[in-house]
């Protein structure tokens, strides 16, 4: 790695139609100290698109040269983007930062100092840095209501196996996604595998494989990361979810075929990697036979799917099978989405505990 670049943190931007967004993401990465604001570099990947985002973008290129610069590439999905990104970036860790989220300002501050004075201790301290992060619900703006909702990880410090973390997952487990990893660029690069493009939910694959992988986890409990939620377009939501079946099983998929690499794993990162992919089918499933409405559309699909991963990987079909035909059940009884959230869910929890 260049390391004349002095650059501690890259952070990606993938940016597709991100106009009316983007400026309030790329001037959070602005801290008020410029021997800090240095060390970051912001790569706004422009995947193709067709608006002016990247005219926005181009407004903190030309005043802070050395802290932002656009790669420009064809449409090609936020996977494309993130592969294209984690390919010419110069920091030392990066993080991703989707364009209509943003960062705190002042926990950015904090993160780069922490991550130098970690390594002024040790070179390349960390594989992983977990992180906490908030979500910004759209619902509530204008309201009463504070619209920030806290995802919190419970353990700081490290270092950390990732048997430890599956051992201690929800102690972790806001920091085991999109939005709480800082990625150690050395590390990612190492492992050699990027991740599926043109399709949504390839965040999971980034969250998930590359922990597997990993040998020394730290977690830091600030809040970073700003994630905007509550817009119907999302692929988070239902209606968008719901279209993007295909999407769901192509990673799903991509991600069984993780597991034949286990042997390279790292101590404890099979079951981590077990945890996280399991816990992806099973929403999944949910998606499909709970959440969505029309309670038989989808019973056959979900049935040939559930076959599929038995062809796969008959470790994870014996742990899913379970789940699936209790959602199966559920289904039978045209349990909404509501009642399974209030009522069944904490259910479960009473009678595992």
């Amino acid at each position: 790695m260049d390391r004349e670049t002095n650059k501690i943190l890259s952070i990606i931007v993938p940016t597709y139609n991100a106009e009316k967004f983007l400026d309030k993401g790329l001037s959070s990465f602005l801290v008020d100290d410029n021997s800090i604001l240095n060390e970051i570099e912001v790569v706004v990947v422009n995947d193709g698109t067709p608006d002016n985002s990247v005219a926005v973008a181009q407004k903190y290129v030309d005043r802070y040269p050395n802290v932002y610069r656009i790669l420009n590439k064809k449409n090609g999905g936020h996977g494309s983007a993130i592969n294209a990104g984690v390919g010419i970036i110069k920091g030392r860790y990066f993080k991703v930062v989707d364009a209509d989220d943003w960062v705190n300002t002042q926990i950015l501050k904090e993160t780069v100092c922490y991550l130098k004075q970690h390594e002024q201790q040790k070179e390349n301290f960390a594989d992983v840095v977990l992180m906490s992060y908030k979500s910004y619900v759209l619902q509530r703006e204008g309201t009463k209501q504070y619209p920030y909702d806290d995802k919190f990880i419970k353990q700081s410090g490290g270092p950390y196996d990732a048997e430890y973390i599956n051992e201690h997952i929800y102690d972790f487990w806001w920091g085991l996604s999109l939005h709480g990893v800082i990625y150690n660029t050395g590390f990612y690069r190492s492992i050699g595998r990027t991740l599926i493009e043109g399709v949504f939910y390839e965040d999971q694959e980034f969250s998930i494989v590359p922990m597997a992988y990993a040998w020394r986890f730290y977690a830091y409990d600030k809040p970073l990361y700003e994630y905007r939620v509550g817009d119907v377009n999302q692929s988070v939501s239902i209606e968008s979810s719901l279209r993007r079946l295909d999407h769901y099983e192509k990673v799903i998929m991509r991600l069984i075929d993780a597991g034949n690499d286990a042997a390279n794993f790292s101590k404890g990162g099979k079951a981590l990697w077990f945890s996280k992919t399991s816990k992806f089918i099973n929403d999944y499933m949910q998606l499909c036979l709970i959440r969505n409405s029309d309670k038989r559309q989808l019973r056959e699909r979900m049935k040939r799917f559930v076959e599929q991963i038995k062809d796969k990987n008959p470790e994870m079909y014996d742990c899913v099978n379970k789940n699936y035909r209790v959602f199966c059940a559920l289904n039978k009884l045209h349990m909404s989405d509501n009642i399974y959230r209030r009522f069944f869910i904490p259910l479960l929890h009473v009678i595992r505990h």
